[in-house]
């Protein structure tokens, strides 16, 4: 009787290889979203870290200017500003400066922004214990920076 029922079996119909094939893309149209969803997340840090380092770099090259007493005494590619644009670096108000953007980041995009914001205050010196270090007593101009990065849609 086995003989019989294998011997009658020819093949797959139609019907059959349709329905395995849309359960095989079902499968792996889920399989990919997942995996897409897994990749998307873990690039999410990478743009985190190249937007800090890109902070922290211009931080540094802003205390070059805050240390300098003239431009002149700054390296030459820093003389005209951060970006090379002729900006007064440290005064008041907004500076953007796109050039810093990380690689990772789009430039020409909406969603790629890079400026830093200088304010200044007056300061006691009596407010801070270190100000024993110096000769006077009030800091008329103390400046204080603010950076904001937007590197493809995401904000630091």
């Amino acid at each position: 009787m086995m003989n019989r029922l294998l011997k009658n079996k020819k093949g797959v119909t139609i019907l059959e290889g349709l329905i395995a094939l849309g359960l095989l893309a079902l499968v792996a149209g889920g399989t990919f979203g997942v995996l897409l969803s897994v990749s998307r997340k873990s690039s999410q840090p990478d743009i985190r870290e190249e937007m800090l380092l890109a902070v922290e770099r211009a931080n540094e090259q802003l205390q070059m200017y805050a240390s300098g007493t003239s431009s002149s005494d700054l390296p030459t590619e820093y003389q005209n500003g951060l970006c090379n644009n002729g900006d007064t670096t440290l005064s008041t108000g907004e500076h953007a400066i796109n050039c810093m953007l990380p690689a990772i980041c789009d430039p020409d995009s909406s969603k790629s922004h890079f400026s830093y914001t200088v304010g200044s205050q007056s300061v006691n010196a009596a407010d801070f214990p270190e100000a024993a270090n110096y000769r006077t007593s009030t800091f008329d101009a103390a400046k204080t920076i603010t950076f904001e990065i937007t590197c493809n849609g995401f904000t630091l």
